[in-house]
């Protein structure tokens, strides 16, 4: 039985992740009790089988009813466990401040098992990128970034850009097949000189969450222009299969949500790069 990190105790007002991360628990928890009606079936399959050996019999049944009470035990245990128990009282508090639940009917029912773990996932791959680029990464001065602003406006004259904060917060809007995206890219500076590109595609529901994932877990995180011609990439590549499996939707009927270049020969015999199309989950 799965656990979920990031659960807090009630009373204080809860952040975006630690809802997401109760979300993924309660989940997982009603999967699991879904799961016991497949109980009895297991527990009786043994009379309906072919054996006509009584002994392999029993002790097949034996089998199932030890594996039913643990299933019963874990999701007792499950149930009144500290996390599960400060979800359900930070909800009674919540419904008692505010009763009415309208805002609920436009929050994804499923999904949130699965999004914590590709969130994960991201935030494993980009710290990766992260420290392989430490010692190697050039500072990115307020000049470089209103440099490659201006080139990117230029080039890509389709794709809105705004910024604000003396360039430190970004917004990227365009339209990408019939999908308005916008995609915010924050720069954080430290205090060694070095900096961080926060980028995310706007939107609660997917495939706006899958984006920002995928661009969360990018190569060159510290690289601002990559991270500019990514952007570009998900106005310049739309409507088309995944380079890897080559089909358009995924097992979560999403097209392809991620972008990365690769290094080709030209015609002229000189290396170009080009942009590609990816499923999150076809991403190495």
């Amino acid at each position: 039985m799965a656990t979920n990190d990031g659960v807090s105790q009630p009373g204080a007002e809860w952040d975006e992740a630690q809802c997401k991360a109760a979300l993924a628990r309660l989940e997982q928890l009603q999967e699991d009790l879904a799961n016991l009606r497949l109980n009895l079936p297991r527990v009786v399959e043994p009379f309906t089988s072919h054996s006509t050996s009584s002994p392999a019999m029993f002790q097949a049944f034996k089998k199932s009813v030890v594996a039913s009470q643990n299933d019963i035990r874990s999701i007792r245990n499950h149930w009144h466990s500290q996390d599960v128990q400060s979800i359900f009282e930070h909800t009674t508090q919540s419904l008692n401040k505010n009763s009415d639940l309208t805002a609920s009917a436009n929050v994804p029912r499923y999904g949130w098992v699965k999004a914590q773990t590709k969130e994960k996932e991201a935030a494993r791959r980009k710290n990766d990128g992260v420290q392989k680029l430490e010692d190697t990464v050039v500072n990115l001065t307020n000049e470089d970034v209103t440099r490659d602003i201006l080139e990117f406006q230029k080039t890509h004259t389709n794709i809105k850009a705004l910024t604000k904060d003396d360039n430190q917060n970004l917004l990227f809007q365009f339209v990408a097949g019939s999908v308005k995206l916008r995609i915010r890219v924050v720069i954080e500076r430290e205090a060694n000189g070095r900096h961080k590109l926060n980028a995310e595609c706007l939107g609660t529901v997917e495939p706006f969450l899958a984006i920002t994932r995928c661009i969360s877990s990018r190569p060159k995180v510290k690289d601002f222009k990559y991270l500019l011609d990514m952007i570009a990439a998900y106005k310049n590549i739309k409507g088309t299969s995944c380079a890897k499996c080559s089909r358009l939707i995924d097992n979560a009927a999403l097209i392809p949500t991620a972008r990365r270049s690769k290094q080709i020969i030209g015609a002229n015999g000189t290396p170009e790069i080009v942009w590609e199309a990816f499923h999150e989950g076809c991403l190495d």
